[in-house]
């Protein structure tokens, strides 16, 4: 149980990495299960979403549309926690979201 908190609050103090006047938001809709986002900045051609579980296992990987919103299809995963997390292709961490599955 502590891996999962430890690797929660890592996520997270990796993503203040940005000031306030930058924020890149994730958030998945179970309804339609899709990791939706929405920034000031489009992303560039290095940008990636990866989805991560709480072991710390990759489950998908992403490059965003060069576009300031969108939307990610995400039907195939199982019920769990998961850990979304956007970063540049210099490795800085635009945004990290924790989101359930479950069906």
């Amino acid at each position: 149980m502590w891996k999962v908190v430890v690797l929660g609050f890592l996520l997270g103090l990796q993503a203040q990495t940005l000031g306030p006047e930058v924020r890149t938001v994730l958030h998945y809709d179970p309804l339609r299960h899709t990791l939706v986002w929405t920034t000031p900045e489009p992303p560039t051609a290095g940008d990636k979403i990866e989805i991560v579980d709480l072991i710390g296992r990759r489950v998908a990987v992403f490059q965003p549309l060069p576009a300031e919103e969108g939307s990610l299809p995400l039907p195939a995963l199982a019920e769990g926690l998961y850990y979304a997390r956007w970063t540049t292709e210099s490795g800085r961490i635009r945004a990290v979201r924790r989101f359930s599955v479950t069906r």
